[in-house]
């Protein structure tokens, strides 16, 4: 292919396009049984509705991970005083 025929088939293109374009600014790009088809397509091809998805933890396994969590939190600043106290008995 030439490069002739390339800018040719390149501008029919365009030229497509912008007619392409024209159409769907004034509302004519689909035609009425096109419309009708896709309403008929977008029914049939519709997926069911999701149902809402659970949490997964019950309200016991989330009492005992919060229990646990406070029991470290509660050793993790016991092991800051023990700290403190040492610092300032050492001086």
């Amino acid at each position: 292919m030439s490069t002739k025929q390339l800018l040719a088939e390149i501008d029919r293109g365009i030229n497509a396009l912008q007619k392409a374009r024209a159409l769907c600014l004034k509302g004519e790009a689909v035609a009425p049984k096109a419309k009708a088809t896709a309403a008929k397509t977008a029914k049939v091809t519709k997926a069911p509705a999701k149902k809402a998805a659970k949490g997964g933890m019950s309200d016991e396994g989330r009492a005992r991970i919060a229990a646990a969590q406070q029991k470290r939190w509660a050793k993790v600043k016991r092991e800051k005083k023990k700290a403190a106290k040492a610092a300032s008995s050492a001086m």
